[in-house]
């Protein structure tokens, strides 16, 4: 459009240049005009404004770009990565401190063996209270570890609250798809931690039951031994 405009105000221009010469020339005073110079100057002028005005143009463009590409790198301030870690931390620590059966798969079939005999008819009356004994304090540290489990998931619930709390702030001002994507990985970490802590709750509370039912089960094993002793003979209570 530019272009053409120059184009016909020189064509305009054109009946009012003096003929004769094939370089017809304008004198004012000591200053020499060419028209063809002029005109080819301003065309020259008009393509160099062109081109200069394409360029920032292009620049704009790339300024924008980076800009959209900072702010889609543009990182979440809130981090709950240590928090989670220490929460879990805490249950692992009760679990490790069980003061029944161990979690340990060796440890607990050698203890759950000794404590839970398949046969008494070798065991003194002594050896058959003594395991009595330990049988009922195995279902009762069950049962404890369990509460103690319990009442730590609960405690960390509020801390999960906290957390999803900050977790979603964090959503509500983030600026670009890395914020985001990230805040919605720390809401599916939480997640995953509370996963976690319902699976370890499950462990305890299935691990009591099952001792418990193991107590139930030896104390019923150990009476029809001392059933068939007495009927056997007066050993049952010497021996």
């Amino acid at each position: 459009m530019r272009r053409r405009m120059i184009a016909a105000l020189l064509l305009a221009a054109a009946p009012m240049t003096i003929a004769p010469p094939a370089h017809a020339i304008f004198g004012i005073g000591d200053i020499v005009i060419d028209p063809s110079n002029l005109a080819q100057n301003i065309l020259t002028a008009a393509n160099t404004l062109e081109q200069i005005n394409n360029q920032v143009k292009q620049l704009q463009n790339e300024a924008d770009m980076l800009i959209n590409q900072a702010t889609n790198l543009v990182r979440t301030g809130y981090n709950p990565q240590a928090e989670i870690n220490r929460l879990l931390n805490e249950i692992s620590v009760l679990m490790d401190r069980a003061r029944s059966i161990s979690y340990v798969v060796s440890e607990t079939d050698r203890l759950f063996q000794e404590n839970f005999p398949e046969d008494y008819s070798t065991w003194s009356r002594t050896q058959m209270a003594t395991a009595a004994e330990m049988q009922w304090v195995s279902a009762r540290s069950a049962f404890n570890d369990t509460l103690l489990v319990q009442s730590q998931i609960v405690q960390t619930l509020k801390a999960d609250t906290s957390s999803l709390d900050a977790m979603l702030a964090e959503t509500a001002i983030a600026e670009g798809n890395l914020s985001v994507s990230q805040t919605g990985n720390q809401i599916a970490a939480l997640g995953v931690k509370q996963t976690m802590q319902m699976q370890e709750m499950m462990a305890v509370q299935y691990r009591a039951d099952a001792l418990a039912r193991a107590r139930d089960l030896q104390i019923e094993r150990e009476g029809r031994e001392k059933l068939a002793r007495f009927v056997g003979g007066a050993s049952a209570y010497t021996r």
